[in-house]
């Protein structure tokens, strides 16, 4: 058993490294003389659209579709919209064919396009099986053309140094999923307010995609920052620090919009041991 899965394991890589389209453990299809793509399994498809959370509100977008079955399954066991796009119009053809047969040809669309040029702006979800190589390309236009909160899930390959949200171990196979984080690098003004009192700080912000480092301050104080959660549009930055002898606890959750951070405060102090409510606001003053 062991010695099949090391040549089945050998001839799956075979195939991969001669493909430029979707790679799978699948039903071998030959595109042309020199491209062999794979399909992804049923019940992989499956694990990839609900680790992507996809509901009927969704728009799948399926970059190297091949024979359409995920936008398909996204359609029709999901709810969702979904837009597959193959350079084959052979694939194309048998991708609407086989969305009739499913009955959702009303929820799906097939186009014929290199995934490079194709305008994937409107998608919430977007679906890849392709070679690493190829994830890496595509990295640079999934950051300037989809919208913070948009969720990538990746059959089997990672995409660049971009790592990913979640991790999924399922029928000998991996599944990736990531989501689209806003842009908060750079420097923020912050003004905190409640019923009683104001509080205003400096906030800089390092990012390398989800991943955000930072520092607070106020006119006088460099406060430590011990923790940043950045998902998609949803932002959380928790501080403890000692000022002035004094415990100091912060946790500011709110959503970015463009150069502005806006949403709720918890803070606590030893004057204060019970949290106080503020609401706050941050506007970005330079990138």
């Amino acid at each position: 058993m062991y010695m099949k899965k090391k040549i089945k394991g050998a001839m799956l890589m075979l195939v991969c490294a001669l493909a430029i389209g979707s790679c799978d453990s699948g039903v071998e299809k030959k595109i042309d003389p020199d491209v062999v793509f794979v399909t992804t399994p049923h019940k992989v498809v499956r694990e990839m659209l609900k680790l992507a959370g996809v509901t009927k509100n969704d728009l799948v977008y399926d970059l190297g579709s091949g024979d359409g079955r995920i936008v398909i399954a996204a359609a029709r066991d999901f709810g969702a919209r979904g837009v597959g796009i193959d350079i084959d119009p052979k694939l194309v053809a048998e991708s609407t064919e086989n969305a009739r047969k499913a009955m959702v040809s009303e929820r799906v669309t097939f186009i014929e396009q290199d995934v490079f040029k194709a305008d994937i702006s409107r998608a919430t979800v977007i679906a890849l099986y392709m070679l690493p190589a190829v994830n890496k390309q595509l990295l640079p236009k999934f950051f300037s053309e989809l919208q913070p909160g948009t969720r990538v899930v990746s059959h089997r390959f990672e995409i660049g140094d971009w790592k990913p949200d979640m991790t999924l171990k399922a029928y000998d196979t991996t599944v990736y999923a990531w989501t689209v984080p806003a842009d908060v690098h750079g420097d923020w003004r912050i003004n905190m307010r409640n019923d009683k009192s104001t509080r205003e700080y400096g906030l800089t912000l390092q990012q390398k995609y989800q991943e955000v480092q930072g520092s607070l301050s106020d006119d006088k104080n460099k406060v430590s920052v011990a923790g940043i959660r950045l998902e998609g549009k949803e932002i959380t930055i928790s501080v403890a620090d000692t000022i002035g002898g004094q415990r100091f606890l912060m946790e500011l959750e709110g959503l970015v919009k463009g150069d502005t951070l806006e949403g709720t405060a918890r803070v606590t102090d030893a004057q204060h041991p019970l949290p106080t409510g503020y609401s706050w606001k941050a506007v970005r003053t330079s990138k």
